[in-house]
């Protein structure tokens, strides 16, 4: 090895690091209702000083559908047994979740125009992660206050407004999961039964979103296109496929770690640590995008 070559291994072992740590922060603040658009977005203009694509940010939802899929197996065996016709409850869980992914999909592609312009003005995402918190906030109220309906006792009405905020959410700052679990609740739905539901819905959403937004650099990286050199990562030897790689699998780790660590806090309303930080984190990140 010759020096000349240490200043281009550090820049693979930066991008290295970068790649696991934006994967990390997707797989943490996915699920945990904090908003990962904001937290990703930030971090991105810190680490390499500008946002990345929209794309990349699908792609890393790659991870987190694994750790669902890892996660909630049991509840997604009895929703295949139950479009098969050998389980009821299954059968209805199936229809929910259908249900939901129709206002779903049709806000998530109206608002889709708006969610890529938002990502150049950090100051939405403040706005909207202390709407966040002021729906968590309320979420948490009501929870100590009333046990609420299972899962199994939805209806129609209660998940057409919870995939009517899911598609509203996870573009502007505005915490997915936190506002999917904050609506079941204002819907009278017991907390940890209103995330199982969300959680559950992330499924088909994640992997609609990652088919759709998701091809575009994969077909990129494997062309070696001016996105995937451009717009990614600073110049790097390292396979750039590899890269995503790694922010893929962090945040499969991670982002298990975080559906369990969340399955606990709802399981008796402790909401308040997550509402106090996503105001103070709100309002830091108005400031920053002010200041910037």
């Amino acid at each position: 090895m010759h020096f000349e070559d240490l200043p281009e291994i550090k820049g693979v072992c930066l991008n290295l690091l970068y790649a696991i740590l934006l994967g990390l922060i997707q797989g943490l603040t996915e699920f945990l209702p904090v908003s990962s658009t904001a937290h990703l977005t930030v971090a991105e203009n810190v680490l390499l000083g500008k946002s990345m694509p929209l794309a990349f940010d699908v792609l890393l939802h790659v991870g987190t559908l694994a750790a669902l899929l890892i996660y909630y197996r049991e509840d997604l065996l009895r929703v295949l047994k139950g479009i098969f016709g050998k389980n009821p409850a299954g059968l209805k869980l199936a229809w929910l979740l259908f249900l939901a992914m129709i206002p779903t999909g049709a806000l998530a592609m109206l608002t889709k125009p708006l969610k890529e312009s938002a990502k150049g003005h950090l100051w939405l995402y403040g706005i909207f992660l202390v709407l966040t918190a002021a729906m968590l906030w309320g979420a948490n109220y009501l929870a100590k206050r009333k046990q609420g309906r299972a899962m199994a006792e939805m209806n129609t009405l209660d998940a057409l407004c919870i995939g009517a905020i899911q598609g509203l959410g996870g573009g502007f700052g505005l915490s997915r999961s936190g506002s999917t679990i904050s609506v079941g609740v204002f819907r009278g739905i017991r907390l940890s039964e209103s995330m199982r539901f969300s959680f559950l819905l992330s499924i088909p959403t994640i992997s609609a979103a990652a088919l759709v937004e998701g091809r575009h650099l994969v077909r990129a990286l494997f062309q070696s296109s001016a996105l995937a050199q451009g717009e990614l990562f600073p110049d790097t030897s390292l396979n750039l496929i590899l890269l995503c790689i790694a922010g893929i699998c962090a945040a499969g780790v991670s982002g298990y770690f975080a559906i369990s660590l969340l399955d606990r806090f709802t399981a008796s309303p402790r909401l308040s640590g997550f509402v106090i930080y996503c105001f103070i984190a709100g309002i830091a990140i108005i400031s920053l995008g002010v200041l910037r």
